[in-house]
């Protein structure tokens, strides 16, 4: 069992220490006449990586340095977008200026406007190229709107997107509501920091604290029942703040929320070796509320001012949901199955804890 686990842990070490800084862009393009005008955002970091933009090689990333590059930047687009309406071809012009968003560290992206000539009018087809060879985990969330037809979605390879004047609202709702669904899954299972979150909780939810020491519970339906109500807690929390602030009614800097999710992993964590924390539920709600600005600020920007919002945040949030139930699933029979070994507590539970308070306190480090 423990050479199992830590076999697990060297195989899977450079997913979970990249931890939610998975490479994402965002391209949101709307009709206007023949034309298309609309943004396309990349992270600082993935272009960076492309582009060299720190030339100077000081660590530090300057609007100068930025601003230098801006023909770089421009054919980099017009190499990796291309743009098709009816049967031609359109011309893909980077607008002025290019800006930064408001973010720091891994979250800080560069915007760019885009203005996309076209002589016809008819259905709008978009081929995006760009990142996929250099990151394999690269994704672009896209918005495309053409009169009354507007789509969402996600690409995880070099393809194509498109929007045609046949297609209904119902088929597009529910377009909207597969897709973000299937997003919310992969976010949940491809989320490091959320995965380590639910896995301390897990941990000790076939566990009682008896004295300020936690001992076996007494049989499965209780073990059923706390480790329900965490992830339920969990999930209710998430999908509150992912929804208010996808929605605009909240809103907080990526760089704070990326940072107070690794300090949660890490809280949860000494709490598993240390009990401190009072009223478990309470503290699991809490910080899954920050859990859910995780994805959110993309999301809104991706279905803003569109009627598919409601599709894409349902869609979503179950997926989330859905994703934390198959982690349970898997995990907890094992877990109730061992409660009633000496070693489990003794040993899984504080190793365990102990590593991911590591990563945890790791991940803090690396968003400073």
């Amino acid at each position: 069992m423990k050479r199992y686990l830590i076999f697990i842990l060297i195989t899977t070490w450079p997913l979970w220490v990249s931890a939610h800084q998975s490479s994402t862009a965002l391209m949101s393009l709307k009709a206007d006449g023949t034309d298309l005008k609309g943004t396309v955002q990349w992270q600082l970091i993935d272009l960076e990586q492309r582009l060299g933009l720190d030339r100077n090689r000081d660590g530090e990333l300057r609007w100068g340095e930025v601003k230098a590059l801006t023909p770089d930047i421009r054919a980099f687009i017009q190499r990796h977008i291309r743009i098709q309406r009816g049967a031609d071809a359109c011309v893909t012009e980077p607008g002025s200026p290019l800006r930064f968003n408001n973010e720091r560290g891994a979250s800080a992206a560069l915007i760019a406007p885009l203005n996309v000539l076209c002589n016809t009018d008819g259905p709008v087809t978009v081929t995006y190229s760009a990142l996929f060879a250099q990151f394999p985990e690269h994704r672009l969330l896209w918005n495309l709107s053409v009169g009354d037809q507007v789509r969402q979605g996600v690409l995880e390879s070099a393809e194509s997107f498109f929007v045609t004047a046949d297609m209904t609202a119902s088929e597009l709702n529910q377009e909207t509501f597969a897709e973000f669904f299937v997003q919310g899954v992969i976010h949940i299972l491809l989320g490091p920091d959320h995965v380590a979150f639910l896995l301390t909780l897990l941990l000790v939810s076939v566990l009682v604290l008896n004295n300020n020491r936690w001992q076996p519970a007494s049989d499965t339906r209780t073990c059923v029942k706390t480790a329900l109500l965490y992830v339920t807690t969990f999930t209710v929390a998430h999908s509150l703040t992912l929804s208010a602030s996808a929605l605009g009614w909240l809103a907080l800097p990526g760089y704070w929320v990326e940072l107070i999710i690794a300090v949660s992993v890490v809280a949860a964590a000494v709490h598993n070796l240390r009990p401190y924390l009072p009223a478990s539920t309470v503290v699991v709600f809490l910080f899954g509320l920050v859990h859910g600005f995780g994805f959110a600020s993309v999301l809104g920007e991706l279905t803003a001012e569109t009627g598919n919002m409601a599709w894409a945040l349902f869609g979503f949030n179950l997926g989330v949901e859905a994703g934390q139930v198959a982690i349970t699933l898997v995990i907890m029979p094992l877990l109730i199955h061992l409660r009633n070994q000496g070693w489990y507590h003794r040993v899984l539970v504080r190793y365990l804890s102990a590593i991911l308070a590591a990563l945890g306190s790791y991940w803090v480090l690396a968003r400073l």
